[in-house]
């Protein structure tokens, strides 16, 4: 039976890769029936997924009913996601008036959706989807602004099960079909063609130049392969089970290299052309090609990478067990595989800079990979296992985004129709009294909160009606406004009490789930300025116009994050005094007024801070060198 499974699987993974291609070079079918098609494949790819791995495990009585559980829903998939596809037409012609069979598929897909998401995602955002239709349907009960008068069965279902257009679980099923499908494979590929080995080798020689090139290396290895998978804690899990543990035997401890491992993850969903799929989500929502998201995106990321990478430092520095090492490096090894990874990869970003579609760039992408990774040497060339292994990770992945697509798009339909996402916004924007900064810091609050134990996608989709809004309302661009809630949404996987990435990275370590989120905090806690930044100088999103303001902001954001680092760690090349660490927190505090005043002096004045520190620093350093006082080693 599991033999069975795993070809049915397989094969399914197969015909839904060559589905994605052919549809990319010819049009075939209409635009409903593809998307029901390819909700109906994800769905099939998924089950049969859970089923495979379910039946692995040892049989009790639990994983029969589990197994049986899941046949009835592959059952019930392929029947309602079916009938759709065939008569989607008619059905677009006479809903919101439904026939008997129609409801029931309407009905059976749409609890199919809410199952799936259970069973791939948790509990968590299925619940917010249970109680979103729960609302659609029992709204009457609700009190005051939340009162809600349901319209009638036919067309509650028709809403839902998206008939008649891209609504409901069809809302973001154009995006996973047209837009992701083919990137997030290529992600899985760069897996399957040794790209990580690439990274570990990377790691071996930073290791060797630098007491911190370990860490630098994990930092590497987890935003080129986030930014293309586009799931945090998938990357976490991937990523973090080589870097993690390779961290931990250099010296870093546990706590310490998940929470570098998780905020470098997160992070990658910052990154162009990626960002996972927050950025097309974005794009959808602003009705922009998504180059002009990605090119606004690459200041706030490069300013992420910056004070990550300082962070990291820190760590390193204040870490005595880490050592430098003369580990052997196969020099020829990077040579033979870092072209396929840097040809392919600035192919994808070339081409989605020309505009051409993200399906066609990455299919160019993918091709150029896998050709360039057959013509290595026989001892760098991954075998033909390795590369499948790489191509069922991609789509899985692609399945479990369209997973998400699909179920957060019952609550986005339900939130629209009913207006509850407006009335939302309409509370936080009387609670902040027309103050924006206070406006901006519920923003924040309200993101953070939303995004309790969602993937980021659905956090970003919700806070796109719930909060973003009311931010444009107060005289935020749209662009600042949306880019605002999608950088809280993304750092709501490392707020307890829940932070799914801490928890995934833990999952590995072994260590503390609070001490890794404090670690993961104590190094990001700076890049949370980064939105106020935009907020207050949207230039900082115009590249390259980002004028003299902007840069000066993003220098002080920098020199802030060296002394925030400095003072939380306590050493700068040196140890430093408890008085010198107070002394320190006084440039952060200074950002902060300058977001506050938009005055450029404080940029000015922080930067000149950091230029004194940085002499007095060096002289002290020295006077300690020249009495033989021991000090911190500089090569972290």
């Amino acid at each position: 039976m599991e033999t069975a499974l795993r070809f049915s699987r397989n094969g399914l993974i197969a015909f839904l890769f060559g589905y994605q291609v052919l549809v990319l070079v010819h049009q075939f079918q209409g635009a409903l029936e593809l998307y029901y098609f390819h909700l109906g494949l994800i769905s099939l790819v998924t089950t049969l997924t859970l089923a495979h791995g379910a039946w692995g495990t040892a049989p009790t009585r639990k994983s029969q009913v589990y197994i049986a559980a899941l046949a009835v829903l592959l059952a019930a998939t392929i029947v309602s996601a079916g009938y759709l596809y065939l008569n989607v037409s008619e059905i677009e012609l006479r809903q919101p008036f439904l026939e008997q069979w129609d409801l029931e598929a309407g009905v059976t897909i749409v609890a199919c959706v809410l199952a799936l998401t259970y069973l791939v995602w948790g509990k968590i955002l299925a619940t917010v989807i249970a109680f979103a239709i729960f609302y659609f349907v029992f709204g009457n009960y609700f009190p005051g602004n939340f009162n809600f008068n349901p319209p009638e069965t036919e067309i509650i279902v028709s809403y839902l099960a998206g008939m008649g257009g891209a609504r409901g679980v069809i809302w973001g099923i154009p995006l996973s079909a047209n837009t992701l499908f083919l990137i997030i494979v290529f992600g899985g590929l760069l897996k399957g063609t040794r790209i990580l080995e690439l990274f570990n080798e990377l790691g071996r020689m930073l290791l060797n130049i630098s007491r911190g090139g370990i860490c630098y290396s994990a930092i590497l290895a987890s935003t080129a392969i986030g930014m293309v998978t586009g799931q945090a804690v998938a990357n976490i899990a991937l990523s973090g089970s080589v870097t993690i543990p390779s961290m931990k035997q250099r010296g870093v401890s546990g706590e310490r290299a998940g929470a570098i491992e998780v905020v470098a993850s997160l992070g990658s969903q910052l990154i162009p052309p990626i960002m996972g799929l927050g950025g097309f989500l974005m794009a959808v929502n602003l009705g922009v090609p998504y180059a002009d998201i990605a090119t606004a995106a690459i200041v706030p990321a490069f300013l992420f990478v910056v004070v990550l990478f300082i962070g990291a430092y820190f760590v390193a520095a204040s870490t005595p067990s880490l050592d430098a090492s003369k580990e052997p490096v196969n020099a020829k090894m990077i040579g033979w595989i870092l072209p396929s990874f840097l040809v392919s990869f600035l192919t994808l970003l070339t081409l989605l800079y020309m505009r051409y579609s993200p399906g066609y760039s990455a299919l160019w992408a993918t091709f150029l990979l896998l050709g360039l990774s057959i013509v290595r040497p026989r001892e760098y060339r991954p075998s033909i296992r390795q590369v499948w292994d790489g191509l069922v990770y991609g789509v899985i992945s692609a399945c479990h985004l369209a997973v998400i697509l699909a179920g957060i798009g019952i609550v986005v339909q339900v939130l629209v129709t009913t207006g509850t996402g407006f009335d939302l916004g309409r509370l936080i924007m009387v609670a902040a009294g027309g103050e924006i900064y206070l406006a901006l810091i519920f923003g924040m609050m309200i993101s953070l909160l939303v995004g309790l134990g969602l993937p980021t996608p659905a956090a970003y989709a919700l806070i796109a009606i719930i909060m973003v809004p009311f931010l444009i309302d107060f005289g935020i661009q749209p662009l600042v406004a949306h880019f605002f809630g999608f950088y809280f949404a993304i750092f709501s996987a490392v707020t307890p009490p829940v932070a799914v990435g801490v928890m995934a990275a833990t999952r590995i370590s072994g260590d503390s789930f609070y001490g890794t989120a404090k670690e993961a905090v104590k190094m990001s806690l700076v890049s949370v300025l980064i939105p106020f930044a935009f907020a207050a100088f949207p230039s900082i999103l115009a590249f390259p116009n980002i004028g003299i303001d902007g840069a000066l902001v993003a220098i002080a954001l920098i020199v802030t994050t060296i002394f925030w680092g400095a003072s939380i760690y306590g050493v700068f090349r040196r140890q430093l005094s408890r008085l010198e660490r107070i002394a320190l927190l006084a440039p952060p505090l200074c950002f902060i007024a300058l977001l506050g005043t938009r005055q450029i002096l404080f940029a000015a004045i922080i930067i000149l801070a950091g230029a004194v520190f940085f002499s007095w620093n060096s002289f002290v350093l020295r006077r300690q060198v020249a009495s033989g006082k021991k000090t911190v080693r500089e090569t972290a």
